[in-house]
């Protein structure tokens, strides 16, 4: 039961995290005490909560009481630590503490391929990108039919410049999972990024995982293809059903479209209420027009991610075989 469940809750799509957790609570009526069923229940409201497939203040919370669970079995449990430094760095948006627990995740476990998967998405937010596809490919030769290691590694690629590797790990990720959630969006980015808005628009319209990545993907597509109308009908339909929640999503369109102090008001907003993922924003594309922009340094700042903040957090990445 705990395999199958684990093998569907890397598939990452709505109804096999759904299944995923119905086969964890099967283990946990069975077997309280399987810490790993807990860590792995921890996993999925995780993955839940960041996808809008929870609440996500209310998926956070229920992602770390089953991880405190699972340490409180087994305090030498490396996933549930992994699972901590997740919520640390994608909700609380404190990167130090979320180094602090993979950095333990990793002399607990070294060899656990969802512990190096989640290590090498930490050091990709410390912008040590080399060593994020470092460990994402050492995961992958691990465990190679796992979906989520591919579509990491495919965000490695697309945050260092490399489209061309970007798409082809993601598709990979698709042949393994063909919902896999955001797959076809970072596909439609990448795209985009090549300068073929037009083949961006048919991977964008396919991402069926994430209706708010489908629309921001459009109004961005639909701008490059000089298709106003359209373009504006999508950014409204962002603003109104996810502007509240991810104001940085909106402000990713502003960036991208050259409308910098829109941007910037929509950071204001997203800085204001600490969303969640704050800390992940700085390496996103779609900034890169308001690189030079005064008002970015000290976003960087205020988001605990310029340079010097992030090159003062220690992350010792141990030598793995």
């Amino acid at each position: 039961l705990y395999l199958r469940a684990r093998h569907l809750g890397l598939r990452r799509t709505a109804e096999s995290l759904e299944q995923s957790n119905a086969l964890f609570e099967e283990v946990l009526a069975e077997e309280p005490g399987y810490a790993a069923a807990w860590a792995g229940l921890a996993a999925n409201y995780s993955t839940q909560a960041r996808n809008g497939l929870r609440p996500i203040e209310g998926g956070f919370e229920l992602a770390r009481g089953a991880a405190n669970r699972a340490l409180e079995i087994d305090p030498e449990n490396g996933f549930a630590h992994a699972v901590l430094g997740g919520i640390a760095q994608d909700f609380d948006n404190v990167l130090a503490a979320a180094a602090q627990h993979l950095q333990r995740a990793l002399e607990l476990e070294p060899g656990n391929p969802d512990i190096i998967n989640d290590a090498a998405v930490l050091a990709r937010y410390l912008d040590r990108l080399e060593d994020a596809v470092a460990l994402q490919e050492l995961s992958i030769d691990r465990d190679p039919l796992n979906p989520a290691g591919h579509a990491r590694l495919g965000l490695n690629y697309l945050w260092a410049g490399r489209m061309d590797d970007a798409i082809a790990s993601l598709q990979t990720a698709l042949s393994l999972s063909p919902a896999y959630i955001g797959a076809h969006y970072n596909i439609g980015v990448a795209l985009l990024m090549k300068g073929d808005p037009e083949a961006a628009l048919i991977d964008f319209q396919a991402e069926k995982g994430d209706e708010e990545y489908l629309v921001k993907g459009a109004a961005l597509a639909y701008h490059a293809l000089g298709r106003q109308e359209e373009y504006e009908e999508a950014l409204e339909e962002l603003k109104t059903n996810w502007g509240e929640q991810w104001p940085s999503e909106v402000a990713h369109v502003y960036a991208w479209v050259g409308d910098a102090d829109a941007a910037f008001e929509w950071l204001d907003r997203a800085v204001a209420q600490n969303e969640d993922g704050l800390t992940q924003q700085f390496p996103q594309p779609f900034f890169i027009p308001i690189h030079d922009d005064p008002r970015w340094q000290t976003f960087r700042e205020q988001t605990g991610t310029s340079a010097a903040q992030l090159s003062a957090i220690e992350f010792k990445i141990p030598v793995l075989r």
